[in-house]
């Protein structure tokens, strides 16, 4: 759904790609969050959470979201505004 560059301060770059899993996450643990609010109205910092999540979950960050915040820049480099409800047809 969503492909970050993340660059750690003094780091290598690495990529994340956050999938519906992800954005789930994200959904669960933030009030009245959507993927359609998050595409029709996005945050930075909400980007941030989503990265976190995959980061987290692919086992390339080991950290609270602060320090996440606090230490990197974020890069989207694919944003395909998939509509999960859209038929494939």
């Amino acid at each position: 759904m969503f492909t970050f560059k993340v660059t750690p301060e003094g780091g290598e770059p690495f990529e994340v790609t956050a999938t519906s899993r992800d954005i789930a996450r994200w959904e669960r643990t933030n009030r009245d969050a959507s993927l359609h609010k998050l595409q029709s109205d996005m945050r930075i910092s909400d980007l941030y959470k989503i990265a976190h999540n995959a980061a987290e979950r692919q086992s390339v960050w080991h950290g609270p979201l602060k320090e996440f915040e606090d230490s990197v820049d974020l890069e989207v480099l694919d944003d395909d505004e998939v509509d999960p409800t859209q038929s494939a047809a």
